[in-house]
């Protein structure tokens, strides 16, 4: 018979103490480290942001000024060229950005409030509330995002306004469902029991205990649902249901471009490089903050 191991004299005297100090250092080490995908996301979000309002102020063209012939090629008067009608393209391309970072940083903070009233409500409510307030998540996620916003800006004049509203009501079940599930795990808690039976209210309950600990998750989400709205506002916008002229936008800029893209190519590549560069910084931020919680987990 083979005989069991023997543990080395240093693991046998190794006090369980020992390794719970040991595995919260790892903790804290984990906390402390920069995530490298929240860091580059953050870079490409600081550049675009600064390329949609700083750029513009130092550049002597207005977005719907001539600044030369059609189609100019890049050069050191015009640096992406100029469009069909000769305005500045790298004007233009920064002024949308402004447009597009803001809708959707606006509609998905938007949501983010609204899905995650929605969301503890139905998390810390009785059972009827839970029904009704899910079944209504449930109804807008059985539309498609996109569908759902060609038919209210269809139904509504398309505007900023409107678009901001629309995109947050497509992409609000994402937080009450996200918020509701953390709520349910939450409140079977001895502190969150502790809280009710000492007669602690609902809402002081939810602001005390329930948002300090779900807080890591909607900031997860809103990271992820930002880089989904702008590629939203980019396809409406493309099929001229968005942002309306002369305010430009880059999911427009592609549509009004494409049928030049053999002759003059840089118009459609630098909105759709752009669209794409922030969708991405937008994304490593969500799942930056996602991989770094479950480290710490």
């Amino acid at each position: 018979m083979s005989e069991p191991p023997v543990m080395s004299p240093e693991k046998a005297k190794r006090p369980p103490e020992a390794k719970e100090k040991k595995t919260a250092v790892r903790g804290r080490r984990s906390r402390g480290r920069i995530n490298t995908g929240v860091v580059c996301g953050i870079g490409i979000l600081v550049l675009m942001f600064a390329m949609a309002y700083v750029v513009p102020l130092l550049r002597p063209f207005t977005p719907t000024e001539v600044a030369g012939a059609p189609f100019v090629s890049p050069n050191g008067a015009n640096w992406l060229g100029t469009d069909d009608l000769g305005r500045d393209y790298f004007v233009r391309l920064c002024t949308a950005g402004r447009t597009s970072l803001s809708i959707a940083l606006a509609s998905s903070v938007l949501a983010l409030v609204a899905g995650s009233l929605v969301g503890f409500a139905a998390g810390i409510g009785n059972r009827r509330l839970d029904s009704l307030l899910m079944g209504g998540v449930d109804l807008l996620l059985s539309f498609p995002s996109l569908l759902l916003g060609l038919a209210a800006v269809t139904v509504f004049s398309p505007s900023n306004t409107t678009l901001i509203v629309v995109l947050a009501i497509a992409t609000l079940p994402h937080f009450a469902r996200i918020v509701r599930a953390r709520c349910l795990e939450l409140r079977e808690l001895e502190f969150v029991r502790s809280a009710r039976i000492s007669g602690v209210g609902s809402p002081m309950i939810v602001l005390k205990h329930l948002l300090p600990n779900t807080l890591p998750l909607m900031m997860i989400q809103l990271a992820n649902s930002a880089a989904i709205v702008i590629l939203l506002e980019s396809a409406l916008s493309y099929l001229g249901l968005g942002v309306q002229p002369p305010t430009p936008s880059w999911g427009r800029m592609i549509s009004e471009s494409q049928i030049y893209m053999t002759a003059s190519p840089w118009l459609v590549l630098g909105a759709g490089g752009a669209l794409l560069l922030s969708s991405i910084g937008w994304g490593l931020i969500g799942e930056g903050f996602a991989v770094s919680r479950r480290s710490v987990v």
